[in-house]
């Protein structure tokens, strides 16, 4: 595991220039709100005002896989570390308001649809949702697959969430209210889960495309390509959250120095209304997926 040190430590070594379209030196935008993300057992508070990092917790022999929104004021942790001195998946209930750290169920790929207050997890062979809302829990189960294999997950609506199970590429809808499972073949084709984010404003998925997954594009559910980001070459770049109040995305970035190839990571702002970029903090890394708050 990175030290926590590590991921805080300047950089020693001259990097290139990095040219990125549309990135216009003197216009910067301000931004607000924070990002809550998990770097190895730590989780982490990024200030979207000036890219400062604060650190919220320490889980010790845990290591955070995965984060989302689990209402308000609280974040959805998805875990791997020892219970009984075997390493177990858990999903982890964090309290931003009291810090208060408690374990909800065994499982991993936790996602939270807030209208019928519904618990999306894996169990390790299947994919399963836990319906809390109007009365007493119910549980079904979405889909079977094989023991370990990783699951895609990410909520569309309050009530929707698509998905699909490496190694099958076929992206899937669910919605727990009529409870019908579908299958999107045009989404498929063009897109894959892991790396994509859904935009809520626009109705479509964000996802890189391509044999070189080089561009990032906007797609319907139907499969229709709707426009892309203006980057000359995405493949270094992930999209790790949106801002729905500032039209914006934050992505990271990752690169290896040419010497040592050490890995290095900057944190990016993309101004969706001006097709620009900022960068916000260089020598940091947020893993894979972060949560935004906007502190409003």
């Amino acid at each position: 595991m990175q030290p926590f040190s590590d991921i805080f430590r300047p950089l020693s070594l001259l990097l290139g220039i990095l040219f990125i379209a549309g990135c216009a030196p003197g216009e910067k935008r301000e931004y607000w709100g924070n990002l809550y993300f998990g770097i190895g057992a730590y989780l982490g508070q990024l200030d979207l005002r000036d890219g400062s990092v604060s650190l919220l917790a320490n889980l010790g022999d845990t290591d955070i896989r995965e984060v989302d929104a689990f209402g308000d004021d609280q974040l959805l942790l998805s875990v791997l570390g020892p219970v009984n001195r075997k390493d177990t998946y858990r999903l982890m209930q964090y309290d931003l308001q009291g810090n208060g750290l408690a374990t909800l169920i065994n499982g991993r790929h936790g996602r939270y649809l807030p209208g019928p207050e519904v618990l999306v997890y894996d169990d390790g062979t299947h994919l399963k949702t836990r319906i809390y809302g109007g009365g007493a829990m119910e549980q079904l189960i979405v889909a079977q697959h094989r023991f370990g294999a990783r699951a895609h997950i990410l909520q569309v609506s309050e009530t929707e969430f698509i998905h699909s199970i490496d190694p099958d590429s076929t992206i899937y809808s669910f919605d727990v209210e009529t409870r019908v499972l579908r299958p999107l073949p045009g989404l498929s084709r063009q897109c894959r889960i892991d790396g994509a984010l859904w935009i809520a404003a626009r109705r479509e998925l964000l996802c890189k495309r391509g044999e070189d997954k080089r561009e990032y594009a906007f797609v319907s559910l139907g499969g229709e390509v709707r426009g892309a980001l203006d980057i000359p070459d995405a493949g270094p770049f992930r999209a790790v959250a949106h801002l729905d109040d500032q039209d914006a995305l934050v992505l990271s970035e990752t690169w290896h120095t040419f010497v040592s190839r050490r890995e290095r990571n900057a944190i990016w702002i993309y101004d969706l209304a001006k097709d620009r970029m900022t960068r916000l903090a260089k020598n940091q890394s947020i893993g894979s997926l972060a949560v935004y708050k906007s502190g409003t």
